[in-house]
């Protein structure tokens, strides 16, 4: 901005309108007639007062060309704080996501503490736990079949409706063909194995339709 409250761009229009003033006042002179010519004094004043102008529209054009200068620095730092204020957007929405992760991992550790905090209160003995597990084995599975995760709706063992749909439930119904009774192709004879009453094994095997079961034999 100039001093008088103008800006660059009306200062050098002002001083190309001078400047023609002053140019076309000089041409004029050189065709009118002599006795409406100006005076020699007067064409030295009009002289150094174009010189002026021509040297005022130099500075000003010095002026304007450092004012492109930092007008392309201004753009560059408005492109970088634009890029920096995604960069913070971001961040925020990281900084969020992270907080709202971090307040479920505190309440369940709470939860898990305040478990921890009941158990010791009552604590129960290892032998109940022992007894309580094989009381579990006796009647269930005690392994999921392959596919199943934690969270899966199904039972992570099949039910005693899936186990007589299945091949187990149906092997009284199928006829002998020369085979032992109690036997199928599809299952394994070390299903069948005898021996001593102490003698413990177990087999994994996949059977359609029950899940895939480990079977402990006695």
């Amino acid at each position: 901005m100039a001093s008088t409250g103008k800006s660059t761009r009306e200062v050098l229009l002002s001083i190309v309108d001078d400047i023609e003033l002053i140019a076309k006042e000089m041409i004029e002179n050189t065709i009118v007639q002599k006795p409406l010519k100006l005076s020699n004094e007067e064409h030295a004043q009009l002289t150094e007062l174009l010189i002026t102008k021509d040297n005022e529209f130099k500075s000003v054009l010095k002026r304007a060309a450092e004012q492109a200068k930092i007008n392309l620095k201004m753009e560059a730092l408005k492109a970088e704080v634009e890029r920096q204020d995604q960069d913070i957007q971001q961040l925020q929405r990281q900084l969020k996501e992270a907080e709202q992760i971090l307040a479920t991992a505190i309440y369940q550790a709470k939860q898990k503490l305040q478990s921890i905090a009941r158990a010791n209160k009552r604590p129960v003995p290892s032998e109940e736990l022992i007894k309580y597990a094989h009381r579990i084995s006796a009647s269930n599975a005690i392994c999921a079949p392959l596919t199943w995760q934690q969270g899966d709706p199904r039972r992570p063992y099949p039910t005693d409706i899936e186990m007589r749909l299945g091949y187990l439930g149906r092997l009284s119904d199928l006829p002998l063909n020369g085979q032992m009774p109690g036997t199928h192709p599809g299952i394994s004879s070390d299903l069948h194995r005898t021996g001593h009453p102490n003698h413990l094994y177990h087999k994994l095997i996949n059977l359609p339709g029950i899940h895939q079961v480990k079977f402990i034999c006695l």
